[in-house]
């Protein structure tokens, strides 16, 4: 019930918000990123942003004078002066395929964060796979996000480990191309696309916070090699899983050759990049079944409530993390 009250206390603040003068457009030397994950072909599919939602999406963003760039470019340096943007999707879904006629039209680039232990093994992701069998034995949504945060303090193989401990050994067997990530072939051609750009989602999808040293450079490393041998090179960016990150992991991110690092914080980032901000880039989450355009407006609010309570309620996990937070698992 509080819940509830302020989430809708907080969409009647941005409404207020966006209904102010002085409000209503971020600045220029701004870098806003934008975070997707699945896409879906209509409304059947209420989980996942529909191909035309990213559409409106995109035309939007650029008629409020955005120009999209990759992380090479960010990396690079861009121009001053300007609004940009960075198109992102993480975990390597096979359905990512359905972006690639909007970005021709727009000719726009977008950064795909691949997990490649799940190309590689052709296995479900684990949030998915689990709220499948839950949905099956009855288990409400409300719940069913209960138990997945319950997970969410594991490391990989724990997850996978009692996964298929509770439901058998092909729980994590994709149903089809609504949840299967891409094969290798098909990561392949797609990366082939001047708009395509890959990244770093480690090997597991793993929550770097939940590992040790020595695991969280094996996932960071291991995804590095797997990505330059599908791909063809070695990807500039991470985004780290569940926007989760410490000190430590960014110094091994750094170490195998990473210049740019996604969170999930919704916030912009001031252009020039300083030295820090380049590895705990915020990113704002796009939302599946909520208006595109309206959407759009929050991303180019100079200040919009709900982003500003979010980055307050999780800065002070990011700050206590500055010191790695390493748990070891048996």
């Amino acid at each position: 019930m509080l819940k509830t009250l302020a989430r809708k206390g907080l969409q009647l603040a941005d409404g207020v918000a966006l209904r102010i003068a002085s409000n209503a457009h971020a600045e220029g030397d701004t870098l806003v990123a934008i975070l997707f994950h699945g896409l879906c072909p209509d409304r059947e599919d209420r989980q996942n942003v529909t191909v035309e939602d990213f559409r409106a999406f995109v035309g939007a963003m650029l008629e409020s004078g955005y120009t999209a760039a990759s992380a090479a470019q960010v990396d690079a340096g861009l121009a001053r002066g300007g609004k940009h943007l960075v198109i992102t999707f993480d975990d390597g879904y096979f359905n990512n395929t359905l972006a690639l006629g909007v970005l021709e039209q727009f000719q726009v680039p977008a950064t795909f964060f691949i997990s490649s232990d799940h190309v590689l093994q052709r296995k479900a992701f684990w949030w998915d796979a689990y709220s499948r069998e839950l949905s099956k034995a009855g288990v409400s949504v409300l719940h069913q996000q209960t138990e997945i945060r319950k997970l969410k303090r594991l490391a990989p193989a724990e997850i996978d480990a009692f996964l298929k401990q509770r439901f058998g050994e092909a729980a994590l067997r994709p149903q089809g191309d609504r949840d299967r990530p891409f094969t290798p072939d098909e990561l392949k051609d797609f990366a082939r696309s001047r708009w395509v750009h890959i990244g770093n989602h480690t090997c597991d999808h793993a929550i770097l916070t939940n590992c040790t040293a020595h695991e969280i450079e094996r996932q960071v490393r291991g995804c590095q090699r797997a990505l330059q041998d599908l791909v063809g090179y070695a990807p500039i960016a991470i985004a780290y899983p569940n926007g989760d990150f410490s000190q430590g992991i960014i110094d091994a991110s750094c170490a195998a050759g990473l210049r740019l690092g996604f969170g999930v914080l919704p916030r912009r980032e001031k252009l020039p990049l300083a030295a820090r901000s380049r590895m705990t880039l915020g990113r704002f989450g796009f939302e599946a079944g909520k208006d595109a355009r309206e959407q759009c407006r929050k991303f180019d609010a100079a200040f919009m409530p709900s982003h500003a309570v979010k980055t307050l309620i999780h800065s002070p996990s990011r700050a206590a993390a500055e010191s790695p937070r390493l748990h070891h698992h048996a």
